[in-house]
């Protein structure tokens, strides 16, 4: 009997540790929880860096080929370390009963706003998503009325302060992180 699918559960907990230690620090105003965070580092696409102006022709290119994506600019600091402002991102459809904690799903709330946030639990009313970067759940959830899709890719001018804790870790362990980022 071999070891190895006990190796690689070791090895998966080890990246997505290591990725929440990277988020932890860059998100203490957010999300707190360091296995929440790996969650979302494992099911959240990284952003492709481009040149500045850039970013939606880069997005644009992207969901021409995924067949109902949609392209947005995320243009605040609620999904930051994850995400810097001004990242372009594809959205494809999804169905509402495959969306899994962690993804980063897009919805229109109720005032007509379009907002990409994290899914961080779920309710009788559906998804509760809440940024990264935000202290608190977002007041309305996510259901098969309002959902538009998940975050699949995504392109940014900047670096975050994830990707830069990313960069002054040791290599094994900034491979680790971004393959538990890939998910």
């Amino acid at each position: 009997m071999t070891n190895a699918p006990v190796f690689s559960l070791l090895r998966r907990a080890t990246l997505l540790t290591a990725a929440a230690l990277c988020l932890a620090p860059a998100a203490q105003a957010g999300i707190r929880s360091a296995r929440l965070l790996a969650k979302i580092a494992a099911e959240t696409p990284a952003p492709h860096l481009v040149s500045e102006g850039e970013q939606m022709t880069a997005a644009r290119r992207a969901a021409a080929a995924i067949t109902g994506a949609q392209t947005f600019w995320g243009i605040g600091h609620s999904m930051e370390p994850l995400y810097a402002p001004n990242t372009a991102v594809v959205v494809k459809p999804v169905a509402y009963d495959d969306i899994k904690r962690g993804m980063t799903v897009v919805y229109a709330k109720s005032n007509g706003k379009v907002v990409a946030h994290c899914v961080v639990d779920e309710d009788r009313r559906g998804y509760v998503v809440q940024g990264v970067n935000n202290d608190e759940a977002d007041g309305e959830s996510v259901n098969e009325s309002n959902l538009i899709g998940v975050v699949v890719a995504a392109y940014s001018a900047r670096d975050t302060g994830l990707r830069r804790s990313l960069a002054q870790q040791p290599a094994t362990t900034r491979q680790g992180a971004a393959a538990a980022n890939r998910g």
